[in-house]
């Protein structure tokens, strides 16, 4: 950024408002949501410091701004600021202000607000009428002169009520609204206080407003890109913005047509709003197409701002609406592997049912080259894919070994190669598809000094962990683990068709045999329950409550209250159905039942091999 453009100060409120400045809201901002608490905060805020001492100036906060310079429909040039930080406090004063002159019984008083909230056509000088506030957004504009630039609008109580409680109106149309019934329910609270001196406290509280009420600026002349690399240092009292609403301005404003501007800036929102877990937010999901773009990690994505920068200036991505429809597509793409749509009559819910694991303790890394697949091969042995992916990233992450970006660099790189193939006609579709999921690069012993370090994976370094690890007595974030290797437990002795449930607020890691226990009542040596205690073949998923309840009780008296309440739990009802009692050598069994059959499904590490574990259930000399 260049500092000689940066334009800094700071303006009283008199003077945010005066004649020759001029706002406007973008279509890419985000709505004003400041509720009660925000505006009470403020109203009490500077009314407390002006009782205190009206000489003493009030600091508001900072507010950035991108100037820009345009002609009207009368070909008069004017100068206007977009807001791109501080809105929310912007809007909420402006609001005030026409509850102000509402309420006051000064012609004077209501005369001087009037003239900041819009400027008087003169056709002397050629000035054209202006408010002082724009939206781009036309429902927002069309409330904001019926309620507030119209004299008395803030007093429409009925109508400001029925707009605040219809969800039909649009979200800032809501709370802007509410916000002037908070404001006017807070004026008439204070004017109780000052009985008789109502006015003369009106106006104190105006002239405190404008005189000694300020806030500092910082602009950057017609330079949007300058103003938000600005923004991502500063903090403010209002809504922080994240990278994504970064990318979204640079994209929209270089669609020339307000319609499409307008139409892309609505689908914006929706894509914001359909984002949920895995992900940990918007930011979050463009990180996954910033690696299924670039397929790297260097300087050059060391941060989200920098990696869009970098593919923008590589024309690996165009501004507009190429960028806006390739995070559709691939939004596209997450919704259907989230929703629970894709599934077929052999496999039946393991799709979801695999996802639905993952995406619950697990994290949001294998959603990225799932994503490109289906970009690339559809639902073509989708299925197969996932596996694999599970698999290879869950053993990886189950033997403490941090998940390599380089791996999947080099399935995403592995995709568009043999997608590239289908493409040029070298192979059909099914053969592109086979000839992928049988690339090296997707086995656990993939190993290529070229491109990484990393050591392979030893499916045996895998078995002798779960058979060894005391996986009951992890606690924090690697408690995920266990509830992962329960749930695919869940999984694998379920039926097909059977939806997993799981929601980690309500159901809890169950040790079979108590952490602690009566030796007497029990009748376990204390040694071999030490051994035993924390191992896979003691733990099973459950109720929480019942967890809480029956945590020491004996394996007879759990049994009989689980019956019948855990029809989603396969492996823990196995458990319950095929053991009359427990101890240390029932654990044994099922510990060496549940590492078999765990062990068949990895080594196998495909379909075939998941629908013989489901035919082999009904064998019990299997496992």
């Amino acid at each position: 950024m260049d500092n000689a453009t940066l334009i800094t100060g700071k303006k009283y409120i008199k003077d945010i408002f005066s004649p020759e400045q001029f706002f406007n809201i973008p279509e890419y901002q985000r709505p004003y949501v400041w509720g009660e608490e925000q505006i009470l905060a403020l109203l009490e805020d500077v009314s407390k410091a002006m009782e205190n001492d009206s000489n003493k100036e009030y600091f508001l906060g900072c507010m950035i701004w991108n100037t820009r310079n345009e002609k009207s429909s009368k070909n008069v040039e004017y100068t206007y600021q977009d807001i791109l930080d501080g809105q929310q406090r912007f809007i909420t004063l402006y609001l005030l202000h026409g509850v102000i002159r509402d309420i006051s019984q000064k012609n004077d008083l209501k005369g001087n607000v009037q003239k900041r909230l819009v400027q008087e056509a003169d056709d002397y000088n050629n000035i054209p009428e202006r408010n002082r506030i724009e939206f781009e957004i036309r429902d927002d504009k069309d409330f904001l002169e019926k309620y507030i630039i119209e004299m008395d609008g803030t007093l429409q109580i009925e109508k400001l009520e029925q707009i605040s409680e219809n969800h039909k109106s649009g979200a800032s149309i809501r709370s802007m609204a509410n916000g002037i019934l908070i404001m006017k329910k807070w004026w008439d609270s204070k004017f109780s206080e000052y009985p008789g001196s109502e006015e003369k406290y009106l106006a104190d509280f105006y002239r405190y407003l404008s005189t000694k009420v300020l806030a500092l600026y910082l602009a950057t002349p017609n330079n949007l890109d300058d103003a938000y690399n600005l923004f991502t240092v500063l903090n403010s009292r209002g809504l922080q913005l994240q990278v994504s609403d970064i990318l979204r301005a640079q994209n929209l404003r270089v669609i020339e047509n307000s319609e499409l501007r307008k139409l892309y800036a609505t689908k914006w929102s929706d894509f914001e709003n359909s984002i949920s877990a895995p992900y940990k937010g918007f930011d979050d999901f463009l990180w996954s197409l910033v690696f299924i773009k670039m397929k790297y990690r260097s300087d050059d994505n060391k941060s989200l701002t920098k990696a869009f920068e970098f593919m923008f200036k590589r024309n690996l991505l165009v501004k507009g609406t190429e960028t806006l429809d390739y995070v559709e597509k691939y939004l596209k793409h997450y919704e259907n592997i989230t929703n629970g749509s894709i599934s077929n009559r052999e496999s039946l819910n393991l799709f979801g049912n695999l996802n639905f694991i993952l995406s619950s303790v697990y994290g949001s890394q294998y959603l990225t080259p799932l994503m490109h697949y289906r970009e690339c091969f559809g639902d073509k042995q989708i299925i197969e894919f996932l596996i694999k992916i599970d698999n290879l990233f869950s053993i990886g992450w189950l033997l403490g070994r941090r998940q390599s970006q380089t791996r999947t660099f080099t399935i995403l790189r592995r995709i568009d190669s043999y997608f590239e193939t289908f493409k040029k006609k070298e192979r059909s579709l099914d053969e592109a598809v086979e000839d992928f999921l049988n690339d090296p690069c997707l086995r656990y012993d993939f190993y290529d000094e070229d491109i990484s370090s990393e050591k392979p994976i030893n499916i045996e370094d895998f078995v002798s962990l779960l058979d060894t690890e005391k996986w009951g007595g992890f606690s924090g974030t690697r408690v995920n683990k266990t509830r992962y290797l329960l749930l695919k437990m869940d999984l694998l002795m379920g039926n097909a068709a059977t939806i997993l449930q799981y929601n980690k607020d309500s159901s809890s890691i169950e040790h079979l045999m108590p952490q602690k226990i009566d030796d007497t009542e029990w009748k376990i040596d204390l040694l071999k329950h030490k051994e035993w205690v924390h191992r896979l073949g003691n733990l099973s998923l459950i109720d929480k409550n019942k967890n809480s309840s029956l945590s020491n009780k004996l394996f007879k008296e759990k049994k009989v209250k689980y019956q019948g309440a855990i029809e989603t739990r396969a492996n823990t009802n196995y458990i319950f159905i095929t053991n009359p009692d427990w101890s240390i050598e029932a654990i044994e069994a099922n510990h060496r039942r549940s590492i078999n059959i765990l062990t068949q499904y990895y080594e196998g590490n495909n379909l075939k091999t998941f629908l013989q574990i489901k035919k082999s259930l009904n064998n019990p000399n299997l496992f």
